[in-house]
């Protein structure tokens, strides 16, 4: 609660490399492939002349997905905490390269009236996996901001406090990343699954975020002032 407009600005910074992303998508046509790749394109046209845009998801195996991707996950999410360090500007460089990256992806879906196939896809473990990143952001810039803005205190011991804060945020990802994991491993391969259960997976993922990390602190704060 304590750091929430640090979380409202991770969000804004998001968003705003997201819509990037789309735009430069949309006004640049070689800007997709510059930054998907072209192997990843490829294949992705393949898949969708094969009448299964989404097949990228069904080629590995369900467990080593599930590990490879929940690792990685939990090295960008370091990494944005870690990099904070560079007075906030190394978290903003890693949420620019994520959310670039997403507006592009969405935008070739989009681009090819696959829009709403990969939504209804992507954000089945997306939506917690995205979610933890901007909060993984919020870390690194709570250390950032403890550099620039020491306040009344010393610069290292704001500093020492910054880290302390913000590790414990970004620790906090490490299970909704195993979740979001899990989601991709096991349950976004089944693409044949109906919408309605996809919509539910997304909502509940999404309601579970913003009560664990905006309801639930709010009420703690709450509490905590009628027990002072």
């Amino acid at each position: 609660y304590n750091y929430r407009k640090d979380l409202g600005l991770a969000f804004f910074v998001a968003l705003l490399f997201t819509a990037i992303g789309v735009y430069s998508s949309a006004t640049d046509v070689a800007f997709v492939r510059s930054i998907l790749g072209d192997a990843y394109i490829n294949m992705t046209l393949e898949n969708i002349a094969n009448d299964d845009p989404m097949a990228v998801y069904k080629k590995m195996e369900e467990t080593n997905m599930f590990l490879g991707i929940t690792v990685n996950n939990i090295k960008v999410a370091l990494n944005c905490f870690i990099f904070g360090i560079i007075f906030g500007l190394g978290t903003i460089y890693m949420l620019m390269q994520n959310f670039i990256m997403l507006g592009s992806f969405q935008y070739f879906f989009y681009e090819k009236g696959l829009l709403w196939e990969s939504a209804r896809t992507i954000w089945i473990h997306g939506t917690i996996e995205i979610s933890a990143i901007i909060i993984a952001g919020c870390a690194g810039l709570v250390v950032g901001k403890s550099i620039l803005f020491p306040g009344t205190y010393k610069r290292l011991t704001s500093f020492v406090k910054g880290v302390k804060a913000g590790l414990k945020i970004v620790i906090s990802t490490v299970p909704f990343f195993i979740i979001a994991g899990f989601l991709e491993g096991f349950v976004t391969r089944h693409t044949e699954m109906p919408d309605w259960l996809a919509i539910f997976i997304i909502v509940s993922s999404m309601a579970l975020i913003v009560f664990y990390y905006i309801i639930y602190p709010k009420i703690l704060y709450k509490n905590q002032l009628k027990n002072e």
